[in-house]
């Protein structure tokens, strides 16, 4: 049905952008990983939508629960070479909390406690980071032409020099929605996203890096939303 495929179009903007592909994570965050299914559109994206979660359900919304986002992580073998620490990921959850609670207070009453009443116009949005990993790229195929190799080469000393590095980072999400009170969730979703960046090997200022990701899935989710809301008035 349409309004399914928009409901479903809306939701996902939350995550996707231009990903390639990437494992998905399992944490133990989502209530049943077996419930998630591959998106027909979209890449490295699992997703399960309850039926009653509608286009009409959604528009009853008027005030958002969103709670800090948790960390579900696995430790970093990778350590040595970049990281954030735990510093880093906590300032990750308040600035995601933040920043959507900026873009969606003039569309919606949003709050960070748990409201007394929960009833069918409030959507509690409940997410973890799963993943996230820097690694360190390096030369393929494409990079044996001479031009190339020289561009390379300088970029690699003016890198080293400044203690930067040429990095992927990669960023995965788990999330659930709830409406009400319902404790069973009505969307769950897994995604992850990969970035190119220059970072640095001390980790102070790759939490940059991984904003950069935030700020694709805050403005996409944002938007969606916020269509939405004016599409009901």
């Amino acid at each position: 049905m349409p309004s399914s495929r928009t409901l479903c179009t809306l939701m996902l903007c939350f995550f996707m952008s231009a990903c390639s592909s990437l494992q998905h994570t399992k944490t133990g965050f989502l209530d049943n990983y077996e419930l998630l299914k591959p998106s027909d559109e979209y890449p490295d994206t699992l997703l399960y939508r309850s039926a009653q979660f509608d286009k009409a359900q959604l528009q009853q919304i008027s005030t958002i629960y969103l709670p800090k986002f948790e960390v579900w992580l696995t430790a970093n073998d990778n350590a040595e070479f970049l990281s954030v620490n735990q510093s880093h990921i906590v300032r990750l959850s308040n600035y995601m909390q933040s920043q959507l609670k900026k873009k969606l207070s003039s569309y919606y009453q949003v709050v960070t406690n748990k409201p007394v009443t929960l009833n069918d116009q409030v959507l509690t949005i409940k997410g973890a980071f799963t993943n996230i990993d820097f690694q360190e790229t390096s030369l393929d195929v494409r990079d044996f032409v001479p031009v190339k190799l020289v561009y390379n080469a300088g970029k690699t000393a003016y890198l080293a020099a400044t203690e930067q590095t040429e990095a992927v980072t990669s960023v995965s999400l788990e999330s659930a929605f709830y409406m009400g009170n319902g404790v069973q969730p009505v969307f769950m979703m897994t995604a992850s996203k990969q970035l190119e960046s220059v970072v640095k090997a001390n980790g102070a200022e790759n939490v940059e890096a991984v904003k950069a990701i935030l700020d694709i899935w805050i403005n996409n989710f944002v938007t969606g939303m916020t269509n939405n809301k004016m599409a009901k008035n």
